[in-house]
Protein backbone atom coordinates (compact mmCIF):
# COMPACT_ATOMS: atom_id res chain seq x y z
CA UNK A 1 0.00 0.00 0.00
CA UNK A 2 1.51 3.57 -1.10
CA UNK A 3 1.74 5.98 1.44
CA UNK A 4 1.23 3.11 4.75
CA UNK A 5 3.53 3.62 7.41
CA UNK A 6 4.05 0.16 9.55
CA UNK A 7 4.61 0.86 13.70
CA UNK A 8 7.76 -0.63 14.86
CA UNK A 9 7.05 -1.82 18.77
CA UNK A 10 9.90 0.58 21.04
CA UNK A 11 11.13 -3.15 22.10
CA UNK A 12 12.21 -3.89 18.64
CA UNK A 13 13.75 -0.51 18.45
CA UNK A 14 15.73 -0.93 21.93
CA UNK A 15 17.33 -3.99 19.78
CA UNK A 16 18.98 -2.13 17.41
CA UNK A 17 21.56 -0.39 19.58
CA UNK A 18 21.99 -3.05 21.46
CA UNK A 19 23.36 -5.14 18.37
CA UNK A 20 25.05 -2.00 17.02
CA UNK A 21 27.16 -2.41 19.76
CA UNK A 22 27.66 -5.84 19.54
CA UNK A 23 29.50 -5.42 16.46
CA UNK A 24 26.40 -6.00 14.26
CA UNK A 25 26.63 -3.77 10.73
CA UNK A 26 23.74 -2.14 9.73
CA UNK A 27 22.96 -4.72 6.92
CA UNK A 28 22.90 -7.30 9.11
CA UNK A 29 20.75 -5.92 11.99
CA UNK A 30 18.22 -4.76 9.16
CA UNK A 31 18.31 -8.61 7.95
CA UNK A 32 18.44 -10.62 11.99
CA UNK A 33 15.30 -7.49 12.64
CA UNK A 34 13.64 -7.73 9.12
CA UNK A 35 13.66 -3.78 9.17
CA UNK A 36 14.94 -1.14 6.83
CA UNK A 37 18.30 0.82 7.05
CA UNK A 38 15.81 4.03 7.29
CA UNK A 39 14.72 3.30 10.53
CA UNK A 40 18.30 1.51 11.74
CA UNK A 41 20.22 4.99 10.82
CA UNK A 42 17.11 6.98 12.59
CA UNK A 43 17.12 5.07 16.09
CA UNK A 44 20.83 5.04 16.10
CA UNK A 45 21.12 8.43 15.68
CA UNK A 46 17.76 9.30 18.27
CA UNK A 47 19.69 7.01 20.98
CA UNK A 48 22.77 9.11 20.13
CA UNK A 49 21.09 12.05 20.66
CA UNK A 50 18.78 11.43 23.37
CA UNK A 51 20.04 8.26 25.12
CA UNK A 52 16.55 6.58 23.97
CA UNK A 53 14.85 5.26 20.73
CA UNK A 54 11.72 7.57 21.44
CA UNK A 55 11.90 11.25 20.29
CA UNK A 56 11.08 12.45 23.75
CA UNK A 57 9.86 16.01 22.18
CA UNK A 58 7.57 14.49 19.87
CA UNK A 59 4.25 14.69 22.09
CA UNK A 60 5.50 17.25 24.39
CA UNK A 61 3.08 19.91 25.46
CA UNK A 62 5.79 22.44 25.29
CA UNK A 63 6.07 22.99 21.47
CA UNK A 64 5.55 25.78 19.04
CA UNK A 65 5.39 29.36 19.97
CA UNK A 66 4.91 30.59 23.46
CA UNK A 67 1.51 32.15 24.69
CA UNK A 68 1.76 35.92 24.85
CA UNK A 69 -1.63 35.94 26.87
CA UNK A 70 -0.35 34.50 29.84
CA UNK A 71 -3.52 32.61 32.52
CA UNK A 72 -3.99 36.14 34.64
CA UNK A 73 -4.93 38.20 30.83
CA UNK A 74 -6.99 34.80 29.67
CA UNK A 75 -9.13 35.43 32.68
CA UNK A 76 -9.35 39.06 32.58
CA UNK A 77 -10.65 38.65 29.03
CA UNK A 78 -13.47 36.34 30.22
CA UNK A 79 -14.39 38.45 32.95
CA UNK A 80 -14.57 41.43 30.47
CA UNK A 81 -16.69 39.24 28.27
CA UNK A 82 -18.92 38.05 30.98
CA UNK A 83 -19.29 41.28 32.60
CA UNK A 84 -19.83 43.32 29.57
CA UNK A 85 -21.53 40.76 27.16
CA UNK A 86 -20.71 42.17 24.00
CA UNK A 87 -17.15 43.83 22.73
CA UNK A 88 -15.18 44.90 20.02
CA UNK A 89 -12.05 43.66 19.58
CA UNK A 90 -10.11 46.93 20.01
CA UNK A 91 -11.70 48.03 22.98
CA UNK A 92 -10.68 44.43 24.02
CA UNK A 93 -7.11 45.30 22.95
CA UNK A 94 -7.40 49.02 24.97
CA UNK A 95 -8.79 46.95 28.23
CA UNK A 96 -6.02 44.39 28.29
CA UNK A 97 -3.20 47.46 28.06
CA UNK A 98 -5.02 49.26 30.36
CA UNK A 99 -5.15 46.58 33.34
CA UNK A 100 -2.00 44.43 32.81
CA UNK A 101 0.45 46.81 30.24
CA UNK A 102 -0.11 43.89 27.72
CA UNK A 103 0.08 44.50 24.32
CA UNK A 104 -1.73 41.77 22.06
CA UNK A 105 -2.52 42.09 18.71
CA UNK A 106 -5.97 41.44 17.26
CA UNK A 107 -5.26 38.14 15.71
CA UNK A 108 -4.25 37.19 19.32
CA UNK A 109 -6.82 37.96 20.66
CA UNK A 110 -9.10 36.45 18.31
CA UNK A 111 -7.44 32.80 19.03
CA UNK A 112 -7.65 33.40 22.24
CA UNK A 113 -11.43 34.09 22.22
CA UNK A 114 -11.55 30.94 20.06
CA UNK A 115 -10.18 28.90 22.90
CA UNK A 116 -13.10 30.58 25.17
CA UNK A 117 -15.54 29.37 23.02
CA UNK A 118 -16.53 32.90 22.46
CA UNK A 119 -18.48 33.78 19.32
CA UNK A 120 -18.74 36.80 16.56
CA UNK A 121 -22.05 37.98 16.41
CA UNK A 122 -23.62 41.36 14.87
CA UNK A 123 -24.19 43.70 17.12
CA UNK A 124 -27.52 45.62 17.29
CA UNK A 125 -26.95 49.44 17.29
CA UNK A 126 -29.04 49.83 20.66
CA UNK A 127 -26.66 47.33 22.87
CA UNK A 128 -23.90 48.62 21.36
CA UNK A 129 -24.11 52.51 22.17
CA UNK A 130 -26.15 52.39 25.45
CA UNK A 131 -24.32 53.31 28.23
CA UNK A 132 -26.32 53.96 31.71
CA UNK A 133 -23.82 56.98 33.10
CA UNK A 134 -23.86 58.84 29.87
CA UNK A 135 -28.06 58.50 29.59
CA UNK A 136 -28.03 59.94 33.29
CA UNK A 137 -25.41 62.78 32.95
CA UNK A 138 -27.79 63.77 29.82
CA UNK A 139 -31.06 63.68 31.84
CA UNK A 140 -30.09 66.05 34.23
CA UNK A 141 -28.35 68.26 31.98
CA UNK A 142 -32.05 68.39 30.50
CA UNK A 143 -33.68 68.69 34.00
CA UNK A 144 -31.51 71.68 34.31
CA UNK A 145 -32.20 73.39 31.47
CA UNK A 146 -35.50 72.78 30.93
CA UNK A 147 -38.61 74.05 33.91
CA UNK A 148 -41.20 72.27 33.22
CA UNK A 149 -41.01 68.59 31.51
CA UNK A 150 -44.42 69.04 29.24
CA UNK A 151 -42.30 71.61 27.32
CA UNK A 152 -40.03 68.28 26.30
CA UNK A 153 -40.36 66.71 22.67
CA UNK A 154 -39.04 63.11 22.61
CA UNK A 155 -38.22 61.18 19.46
CA UNK A 156 -36.32 58.03 18.78
CA UNK A 157 -33.01 57.73 19.25
CA UNK A 158 -30.41 57.95 16.49
CA UNK A 159 -28.54 54.70 15.81
CA UNK A 160 -25.60 55.81 14.51
CA UNK A 161 -22.76 57.23 15.88
CA UNK A 162 -18.48 56.62 14.84
CA UNK A 163 -18.32 52.92 15.00
CA UNK A 164 -21.49 52.33 13.16
CA UNK A 165 -20.38 52.09 10.25
CA UNK A 166 -17.39 50.14 10.42
CA UNK A 167 -18.00 47.81 13.59
CA UNK A 168 -20.91 45.72 13.22
CA UNK A 169 -19.69 42.57 14.59
CA UNK A 170 -18.44 41.75 18.12
CA UNK A 171 -17.50 39.02 20.38
CA UNK A 172 -19.80 37.64 23.24
CA UNK A 173 -19.86 34.21 25.07
CA UNK A 174 -21.74 30.89 23.08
Amino acid sequence: MPGHRRTVSPNLKAQIPLLYHDNYSVKEICCILCIKKLLVYKTLSLYSRYGTVTNPSKYSLFTGRHRVLSTADITLISTIIQHRGTIYLDELQHELWAKHHEYAMPSTLLRALQRLCVTWKVVSCAAAERNEETRAIYMNCIAADVPDPNMLIFIDEAAKDKRTSTCQHGRSMK
